[in-house]
């Protein structure tokens, strides 16, 4: 179960800045807990002392807290970068600071770049972590159920809803997108008409651009638009000439 999964998000944040402070207080009282352990041990049974039980107990647990502190300070040098940075993709997206933390979080959890990751959300729902699509994508990136299955087998609708791990599905599929095509159009063309659709469309000698790329990477709505108003004027136009053929 990841992180980002609903049912252990608050958890996880609820402990998150605690935990920081528990490790860094472990390395500080670490190395007099250890003596004090193994004394209490040798008072309480009347067996092993610390000097009976050895040097080398006691600097793997010096070092184990040194690491532990170590491991604590990094991270939160990481977590104020990734603060700050989200700042100020708030400030460029216009959106509120805790949905761009989310959505740098999930872009490093599944490695990609965190400016793909804000366009691609702002190109599938506008930043709407509730937005559902005509035909049953759901959430902040858009994803099908059927995709968050394969990736997350006990994934329900709902979860969907729930932004981080809609982000985590999502950026998952992206990456596995980018690995399978290793060109970033491509993929994000894959993202949106399928990957069949689009292994097919190459298959025969076609061009299975859309303008998706465009919008994600740039911003520009103007070729995706005009695709979508095209395939929707063919449709009405196959639609009327059956109705024709019919009467």
């Amino acid at each position: 179960m990841i992180e980002g999964f609903p049912k252990v998000r608050a958890l996880c944040q609820s402990v998150r800045r605690p935990t920081i402070t528990m490790l860094v207080g472990f390395g500080l009282i670490a190395p007099a807990g250890a003596f004090v352990m193994y004394g209490g041990e040798a008072a309480a049974t009347n067996t092993k002392t610390v000097l009976e039980t050895g040097v080398d107990e006691v600097v793997e647990a010096e070092e184990q807290a040194r690491d532990a502190v170590v491991m604590a300070w990094r991270q939160s040098v990481l977590d104020r970068e990734r603060v700050r940075v989200s700042g100020q993709y708030a400030v460029r997206f216009r959106i509120p600071l805790d949905l761009a933390d989310d959505i740098h979080w999930a872009a490093r959890k599944e490695r990609i770049d965190p400016h793909l990751a804000y366009r691609l959300v702002r190109a599938e729902s506008s930043f709407r972590a509730r937005a559902i699509s005509p035909v049953g994508a759901l959430g902040l990136t858009q994803v099908m159920p059927a995709t968050a299955t394969w990736l997350f087998p006990d994934a329900s609708q709902e979860d969907l809803l729930e932004p981080r791990f809609n982000l985590r599905v999502g950026f998952r599929y992206l990456r596995y997108l980018l690995d399978t095509y290793d060109d970033a159009t491509l993929a994000l063309l894959a993202y949106n008409r399928g990957p069949g659709r689009v292994d097919s469309l190459l298959s025969a000698g076609e061009d299975p651009a859309n303008g998706y790329p465009e919008l994600v990477l740039t911003g520009d709505r103007t070729k995706h638009a005009e695709f979508v108003a095209a395939k929707r004027a063919a449709a009405e136009a196959a639609e009327e000439q059956r109705r024709r053929a019919a009467s």
